[in-house]
């Protein structure tokens, strides 16, 4: 017999409602039925009867109004003239249904209408929709959008739009021709235009302002302000002064300026005018007796041109370490040719065109880490004899030009792989010592540098000069030489024997643990000691070694050198070898160091080492 409960539920079927749906459903069917309307929102002669209350509820423009003694609390009518009917009526849909179908057409002013009543869901709704469908066809618009309404996310994505096609959108666009004044000095003041000269921000002022002449002359100076004058060759300047000519009430300012003052009047270059290399430095044979008389080569390499070019000579010192802030290359100790070890730090400033030394470390160190965070570098474990390794680190500050030491290492170590992720530093593998005995380690040493402290992980082998790079929120950590745990393997007896070089790759993830979930291709051939970096979005393999002198009982040192330079790009299935060699030498090449940096490209380092003092215009002023 069916219990007093079943009866109820069957003759209840399923759970009822929750209230909320019994006020949305109602509260619909009330604004269908127009039945209790109290207020109407008149828009371009099209009237739209609605419920003040859930106006208020929603919106604190209409709780504003309703709940003070204006004329719409009073007579009933709300006047939106300058609101289009369809974009109320979506409006009154969503406070009454919670839905809305967004089109490209209507998107951008519902984001409007939505960020001027404070309709916040809806606004998140029109600002995701307009993120997935922005291009380089409308992020001018777009980019106005979220500079007005202040949406950081749409106004980042579309500021990388506008950065990455500036040229065409200022030639050739015409809703380039309808920002407003306020949005084009923004856009022209940004570092991160990609214009390879500065005169293309030039003619971008000008064709806007003769769009419409005679209201948009009285913004020219101001505008012009934000053009980098000092960026200019003789021969642009040449049309600027013609254009100037045309204009009495604009005058160029001239002064004679040195290197320094005309990056300085500059205010800095532009992302164009940066072209991304790869910098090795120290490409020099390890053999031979001219190893004792040559300075070494730091060569550049340009992935995109394929070309090898070359920086100034750096004195003598090889196994020294490098790192990229900006356009400044920061190198620190290495080996002399009298196998004395450096204490150096250099710096290579491109403008200048020549190096210059910054106060030493406070140990020599070859072989070592040095990686850059935080406008700070960090010089840390290496080695100073064959058989001395380091424990010890320290950061050098880029502002105060000064040393001071970081905590202790959790063991010395040499010769390991390291990268730079989210404000951590990580040391993968390496070789490090044990009574009078070395061995490579297995750990993945993490240094948090905002806490300066270090934490490890464990890695499944032993490794040492391996290459890393940080992208994609992880670390690639490409070839080096490995040795598979064994049974009888401990920490404690460390072992240095079967140690092979190996064209294996493995990602690490922010924790330094092992994802085995991302794939990397293995190299085409057993590397070790290669220089590794990244360039946009490769990674690339140069030079590297591979020697058998720990898997030879005979104990015979077959090695073998290359100046071979592969790139892969994640995602891809293979690696790629480029046409290009190692320069300078028919040898391999391994040890040396290796990163990505920014060079100014060869029109703007002709215009700053042409003369050390030159007559220049520095600004527009208005007579």
């Amino acid at each position: 017999m069916d219990s007093l409960l079943d009866r109820y539920e069957d003759i209840m079927g399923d759970e009822p409602k929750p209230l909320h749906q019994y006020i949305r459903e109602g509260l619909e069917h009330l604004h269908q039925e127009q039945l209790l309307c109290d207020t109407t929102i008149v828009a371009k002669g099209e009237r739209f009867p609605c419920h003040r209350m859930l106006l208020a509820a929603i919106n604190p423009y209409f709780r504003a109004m309703f709940s003070n003694p204006f004329r719409e609390s009073q007579d009933g009518e709300v006047l939106l003239q300058d609101m289009d009917p369809p974009i109320v009526q979506a409006m009154l849909n969503y406070y009454y249904t919670e839905q809305i179908t967004l089109v490209p057409g209507m998107a951008q002013d519902l984001f409007v209408a939505a960020s001027r009543f404070q309709i916040l869901p809806l606004l998140e709704s029109c600002s995701r929709f307009l993120l997935e469908h922005l291009s380089s066809e409308n992020c001018l618009r777009l980019y106005e959008l979220g500079y007005a309404h202040s949406d950081p996310a749409l106004l980042q994505e579309a500021k990388n739009l506008v950065n990455a096609h500036f040229r065409r959108l200022s030639q050739e666009d015409e809703s380039f021709l309808d920002l407003n004044p306020s949005t084009l000095m923004n856009i022209i003041s940004l570092d991160s235009l990609a214009v390879s000269s500065e005169i293309v921000v030039y003619r971008a002022v000008w064709r806007w302002v003769k769009a419409q002449s005679a209201s948009r002359l009285p913004f020219l100076g101001q505008l012009l302000a934000h053009v980098r004058l000092p960026l200019l060759t003789e021969e642009e300047l040449r049309e600027v002064q013609t254009d100037v000519t045309c204009h009495r009430e604009l005058r160029l300012r001239w002064k004679r300026v040195n290197r320094h003052e005309r990056l300085q009047h500059s205010r800095g270059l532009r992302r164009g005018m940066y072209t991304t290399c790869i910098v090795c430095v120290d490409l020099f044979n390890m053999e031979g007796p001219e190893l004792k008389t040559k300075d070494f080569q730091v060569g550049c390499y340009d992935p995109q041109a394929e070309t090898w070019g070359k920086l100034p000579l750096l004195k003598c010192l090889y196994c020294a370490r490098c790192v990229a802030v900006g356009d400044k290359l920061y190198v620190t100790g290495g080996v002399h040719t009298d196998d004395t070890y450096s204490d150096m730090l250099h710096e290579y400033s491109p403008l200048k065109g020549r190096w210059i030394q910054l106060p030493s470390m406070s140990v020599a160190r070859a072989s070592h880490g040095f990686l850059a965070c935080n406008q700070q570098l960090f010089a840390i474990g290496g080695w100073c004899k064959y058989e001395d390794y380091l424990n010890t680190g320290e950061c050098f500050d880029l502002a105060e030009k000064s040393w001071s030491p970081i905590a202790q290492m959790p063991l010395a170590l040499s010769h390991f792989a390291s990268a730079v992720l989210k404000g951590k530093l990580y040391l993968v593998g390496g070789v490090t010592d044990s009574v009078g005995s070395w061995y490579a380690s297995r750990k993945v040493l993490i240094y948090h540098v905002s806490a300066d402290l270090w934490s490890h992980v464990f890695l499944d082998n032993e490794c040492y000069w391996s290459g890393a790079v940080a992208m994609n929120n992880g670390i690639y950590v490409i070839g080096g030489y490995f040795r598979s745990r064994s049974r009888h393997h401990t920490e404690r007896r460390p072992d240095s024997s079967n140690l092979r070089c190996s064209r294996r790759c493995f990602f690490l993830g922010e924790d330094g643990k092992v994802d085995k979930s991302v794939t990397i291709p293995r190299l085409p051939i057993e590397l070790a000691g290669a220089g590794v970096a990244r360039w946009k979005h490769r990674i690339y393999v140069l030079g590297g070694e591979n020697t058998y002198l720990y898997n030879n009982l005979e104990g015979e040192n077959d090695e073998e050198y290359y100046n071979t330079v592969y790139y892969w790009e994640p995602g891809a299935p293979k690696w790629v070898q480029c046409q290009d060699r190692l320069p300078f030498t028919s040898w391999g090449l391994s040890g040396f160091g290796c990163t990505a940096m920014k060079l100014p490209k060869k029109p703007i380092l002709d215009l700053f080492r042409k003369t050390s003092v030159a007559l220049t215009a520095i600004e527009m002023l208005n007579s």
